[in-house]
């Protein structure tokens, strides 16, 4: 074990992340969505609001023995709205994620964890690629005496639109719609309807629901980066681009509410979000439910990887760990989605007389 330690190095709020690290998180943007920007909010490199004062930030990194070659990245922070899973971003490709490299990697990163105070209560759930999520369960539940959680918390396709991917044309609209659809980014005055629809979003996100409370603060930080004056239609879709890096940007949360289904409305918001995105991003990416209808609509607008059977497709897995053995924040913020929000566009909806 004391050479598998040696390769892990530590960082946090007083060391700082140091160049190497920096280097690696950004040659693998789009796979460190969950980590970059948050880092880079922490550190300074982007404006935020409100400030991240948090202080729970730390960053484990495991290099191959004996090298400088960084092979995965552990996050373990803290955000506005309350404590992260730990994120583990492997930097090295799937086809390299071998069963010796897993267990060697993985055992190290436990026992550097142990090895922080509180820390066997603090990891509450663990979220990366499938191969490393299932690695790290069964060597955490044996380190910290922990039993895991049976259902995995979430399991998804992470998938990644580019230009040459994108899928402009719009579909022609019903002939039975009676609605006029207009995109524009979300205001204050939107704050009462967007805090019911994220109460409602989370709803069907179990165990990490919220509270109208924690509804209306994740809403109020939203809207909070961005203000366009606007007036009082009915919300019918909403499309959050939350976490940003030089060059990808990440859709975290779409929803469009019950009665207002089948209008094509999220396919039409997601596209639009696309199409101004990548006027500045080189990739949008984001996470798909397996089995969820929803990602044909992502697929009609270009996503990749998310066809039955598709060669690109990657799967990630969260997985949670006893409640009753771990500072569970369940019910304070679903666990995919929190960290630091920055803006949201919607889909206001005008009923044609």
């Amino acid at each position: 074990m004391p050479g598998l330690l040696s390769s892990i190095q530590r960082f946090d709020m007083s060391t700082g992340i140091p160049k190497a690290v920096w280097t690696a998180l950004y040659a693998n943007a789009a796979r460190a969505n969950l980590v970059l920007p948050h880092a880079e909010k922490v550190f300074g490199r982007q404006k935020f609001t409100p400030k991240i004062d948090a202080t729970e930030q730390l960053w484990f990194v495991y290099s191959k023995p004996g090298t400088s070659e960084i092979q995965f990245i552990l996050a373990c922070t803290e955000g506005p709205l309350g404590k992260y899973p730990l994120y583990i971003i492997p930097t090295v490709p799937a086809t390299d994620l071998t069963p010796e490299l897993l267990k060697n990697s993985t055992e190290a990163l436990c026992s550097a964890l142990l090895s922080e105070t509180g820390f066997r209560a603090r990891v509450f759930s663990v979220f990366s690629v499938e191969k490393v999520t299932e690695a790290f369960v069964p060597v955490w539940e044996r380190a910290a005496e922990i039993d895991c959680i049976k259902d995995p918390y979430y399991s998804a396709i992470f998938s990644v639109c580019t230009e040459n991917t994108l899928v402009r044309q719009q579909r022609a609209p019903r002939p039975s719609e009676n609605v006029a659809l207009e995109p524009r980014l979300a205001t204050e005055q939107d704050a009462g309807q967007m805090s019911t629809l994220c109460y409602e979003f989370a709803k069907t996100s179990e165990p990490f629901t919220l509270t109208k409370e924690k509804a209306s603060e994740e809403a109020k930080l939203l809207i909070a980066n961005k203000q366009v004056p606007t007036g009082k239609p009915e919300i019918a879709t909403i499309v959050a681009v939350t976490r940003k890096s030089e060059g990808v940007a990440t859709i975290t949360k779409v929803y469009t509410p019950e009665h207002w289904r089948g209008n094509g409305c999220a396919e039409r918001l997601v596209r639009h979000v696309c199409i101004e995105l990548l006027e500045k991003y080189k990739q949008i990416v984001l996470y798909v439910g397996v089995g969820n209808p929803a990602g044909d609509v992502y697929r009609r607008v270009g996503f990749q990887g998310l066809s039955e059977g598709s060669s690109s497709s990657e799967r990630w897995l969260e997985i949670g760990f006893d409640p009753a053995e771990s500072n569970s924040v369940i019910g304070r913020f679903l666990a995919y989605f929190r960290v630091a929000l920055t803006s949201l566009l919607r889909m206001v909806v005008h009923t044609s007389l």
